[in-house]
């Protein structure tokens, strides 16, 4: 088996910026040199404030200040059947990501770049197939999870009064945030996108490719797989936080 190397140097300027609390997605980030120095919680609360202009502000207001509306009947599945069915696909989404990396695994657009007719030796020891591999899983994954989000909201909406409120400030919230998370997503594959160039850099620049050395290559390669499929595990758990927290709150509040 390969022996996979670890940036010793980003994990070390990891641990002092990131704090032990904040995502998995953020840490790996910053072992991989991609994430800014923690901001107070006051820097937090400001840029929070602006991704909200006062059409959005407005909406959100209103549906925070407004009485719930009385559900009507019994909710249309059970607490333990959404539950379920949430960690069902969850774990189906991970499966899927984790297949995509294993030699043959996944489909064609969702499978790790190998040299195949249509893809040259060269070819894979450029960027450009591995960030379009890794775009690409972002697109299944999105869309994805927020079909499950909206399942899920939709669902939960029917069990109390609270939770119909908190289904209609989640949904307020949906689009003001999209495009700061549409913006973050995209500089996740930036950060990849530099590393990737260093793994390559260091790999020519040890004179291996003329003529290709396969034992050192394949360890070149072993360790983008393995820094890519930690990225996308961990990006699927950031992207499933709002999901969970509606099944968290589901759980939480008694039907009224």
């Amino acid at each position: 088996m390969v022996a996979l190397r670890r940036p010793q140097t980003f994990m070390t300027q990891a641990k002092t910026q990131i704090p032990a609390n904040t995502s998995r997605l953020v840490r790996f980030l910053a072992e991989l040199g991609g994430a800014d120095k923690a901001v107070s919680n006051k820097q937090f609360t400001e840029r929070l404030g602006q991704l909200f202009d006062l059409p959005d502000s407005i909406r959100l207001s209103t549906v925070h200040g407004k009485r719930p509306a009385p559900v009507g009947g019994p909710p249309p599945i059970s607490r333990e059947d959404l539950k379920a069915e949430f960690l069902r696909t969850r774990a189906a989404i991970i499966s899927s990501a984790v297949r995509s990396f294993v030699p043959g695994g996944g489909t064609m657009r969702l499978r790790f770049p190998t040299v195949t007719p249509d893809l040259t030796l060269a070819q894979t020891m450029t960027a450009e197939p591995y960030l379009a591999f890794y775009a690409a899983q972002q697109r299944d994954i999105d869309f994805r999870i927020r079909n499950l989000h909206a399942s899920t909201r939709e669902a939960v909406a029917g069990f109390s009064q609270r939770l119909a409120q908190l289904a209609e400030l989640d949904a307020a919230l949906g689009d003001p945030l999209s495009n700061q998370n549409r913006r973050f997503f995209a500089a996740v594959g930036q950060v990849l996108g530099k590393r990737i160039e260093s793994l390559l850099t260091e790999y020519r620049q040890s004179g291996a490719d003329e003529p290709p050395d396969n034992v050192r290559w394949a360890q070149t390669l072993a360790q983008l797989r393995a820094e890519l499929q930690s990225s996308l595990l961990a990006e699927i758990e950031t992207r499933m936080l709002p999901t969970l927290g509606l099944i968290e709150a589901l759980d939480e509040q008694e039907d009224e």
